[in-house]
C-alpha cells in the first residue's frame, strides 16, 4: 500500500464526517444484565472467561442502523499472537425478520485504519455504522453483518497494527460469536470484506480460516484497496507526511507488541512527537486532536527516521510476515482497486493478485475507474454484492 497523500485525505475525510470526541455516557449490559458505563463495557474481565474463541463476554443493544435490522455492541473471546486468551470488541447487526436457526449467511467486515488507541475503536465512534460498507445491501439480502474492532482497539493491550494474524483472529472469531447468538440465526457460512488495513485483514482471514476456524465455511473474500505491499507502505514514502503518520502507528504498535526499541529507527529528538502522533485517531477524535495530529506530523516529516525500518533488524521481519499472498486462499478472492488511488498504487494491487494466482488462489481484480482510496470501500459494494451472491449457497 503506497501512502502518498494519505494524511490530507484522512484529515479531510475526518473533518467532512464531522469527527467528534467519543461519548462516554451511554449504558451497556453484560451477559448477566449488570449495568455498566461505556468505559466499563470495554474493560477486560479478570479472569478472561474460559471457553472456545468466539464466546460472548458481554453485549448491549445499539440503535438499529438500517430499517429491518437489530444491532449489538459485543465483547467476545479471541486468541492473541502468542495463543493467549484475549477479549475483542465489535458489532453484530442482523435482520429482524424471522429465520430458521443457523440459516443466515454472515459477512465479516474488516475496517480501514482508525488509529491504534482505545478511543479509535469503531464501535466506540459516535457514528459506529457509518464505515461498515455494504451494510444495507447485506441486511437486505437477509445476511448477518459482523464488524470487529481488532485486538487492542477499545480493550486492554496494544493494537497490533497491520499484523495480519491478529486482525484475522478478530475477524474470524466474531463470525463464531454471531453463530453463538440465537437472535441472529447466523450459520457457519460466511464471507469476508475489508478495505485498506481491513483488506489486509480480509486476506489474512482467508489464508488462516482453514486452520484457525475449520468449523466455519468460508465462501469468498473481497478486499478493496488492500494493504498488500508493506515495504512500500513504510519505505517508499517514509519521508512524507503520510509516512510520518503510518510510520508512527507502526513504530508505537510494534514496539509495544514485539518489544522493539524505537530508538533503533527513530531519531531520539523526535520520539516524543512520534508518540503524540500515534495517540490520535484518524476518524472519531476531536477536531482539536486532528489539528494537533497535523502539526506534529509536519514537524516529523522528513526528520523522524534514523534508519529504514524495512531493512533494519528486527523491524524488517514484520514486513515479510505481514505481507499477504504468501499462502493460498481456498475460496475465490476479489481485489478491487480504484484507478485514482494515490495511497494504494494500482500496480501494487495487480502485483498482489498475480502473487495469489501464482500460488493457486482463484483471485481476480476489479478496477474502479476514477475511484480514490477513501471511496474504495463504498464504491466496491456494487461489485462485492453480486460477487458474494454468485458464491452463496
Amino acid at each position: 500500500m503506497r501512502a502518498k497523500n494519505v494524511l490530507s485525505v484522512f484529515l479531510l475525510g475526518a473533518l467532512a464526517l464531522g469527527a467528534v470526541a467519543c461519548s462516554s455516557d451511554s449504558k451497556s449490559s453484560d451477559t448477566t444484565s449488570t449495568t455498566l458505563s461505556i468505559d466499563d463495557f470495554y474493560k477486560t474481565p479478570s479472569p478472561i472467561p474460559t471457553g472456545p474463541a468466539g464466546t460472548l463476554v458481554r453485549s448491549e443493544p445499539m440503535d438499529a442502523p438500517v430499517a429491518g435490522s437489530q444491532a449489538w455492541r459485543v465483547m467476545y473471546t479471541s486468541t492473541g499472537l502468542n495463543n493467549e486468551p484475549i477479549v475483542v470488541t465489535g458489532m453484530v447487526i442482523a435482520p429482524t425478520a424471522s429465520a430458521a436457526a443457523k440459516s443466515r449467511t454472515v459477512v465479516s467486515w474488516a475496517h480501514p485504519t482508525s488509529g491504534i488507541e482505545d478511543p479509535c475503536a469503531p464501535s466506540r465512534s459516535p457514528e459506529p455504522f457509518k464505515d461498515v460498507q455494504g451494510l444495507s445491501e447485506f441486511i437486505a439480502n437477509g445476511w448477518v453483518v459482523v464488524a470487529t474492532d481488532y485486538q487492542g482497539l477499545g480493550t486492554d493491550g496494544p493494537h497490533p497494527y497491520l499484523v495480519g494474524a491478529s486482525e484475522a483472529h478478530g475477524t474470524l472469531d466474531i463470525v463464531r460469536l454471531a453463530g453463538n447468538m440465537a437472535e441472529t440465526a447466523a450459520s457457519n457460512k460466511f464471507f469476508v470484506f475489508g478495505h485498506s488495513q481491513g483488506g489486509q485483514a480480509a486476506l489474512f482471514a482467508g489464508q488462516l480460516a482453514p486452520t484457525y476456524s475449520p468449523e466455519l465455511n468460508l465462501l469468498g473474500v473481497a478486499a478493496a484497496a488492500p494493504a498488500g505491499e508493506l515495504v512500500e507502505l513504510f519505505n517508499d514514502d517514509k519521508d512524507t507526511a503520510a509516512g510520518a503518520v503510518l510510520g508512527s502507528y507502526a513504530v508505537e504498535s510494534w514496539s509495544a507488541v514485539f518489544g522493539y526499541d524505537p530508538s533503533t529507527v527513530i531519531d531520539p529528538a523526535y520520539i516524543d512527537r512520534v508518540k503524540a502522533v500515534a495517540t490520535k485517531c484518524v476518524i472519531g477524535a476531536s477536531k482539536s486532536s486532528e489539528l494537533s495530529l497535523g502539526i506534529d506530523d509536519l514537524i516529523l516529516k522528513g526528520r523522524m527516521w534514523k534508519a529504514d525500518p524495512a531493512t533494519t533488524p528486527p523491524w524488517q521481519a514484520q514486513f515479510a510476515i505481514n505481507t499477504p499472498a504468501q499462502s493460498p486462499i481456498a475460496v475465490p478472492v476479489l481485489v478491487l482497486q480504484g484507478t485514482a488511488d494515490k495511497i494504494i498504487d494500482p500496480p501494487t494491487s495487480a502485483q498482489l493478485v498475480a502473487a495469489y494466482v501464482a500460488n493457486g488462489t482463484a483471485a481476480t481484480e476489479q478496477m474502479m475507474p476514477g475511484v480514490n482510496h477513501m471511496k474504495a470501500g463504498a464504491d466496491a459494494v456494487p461489485y462485492v454484492v453480486p460477487f458474494f451472491n454468485s458464491l452463496a449457497r
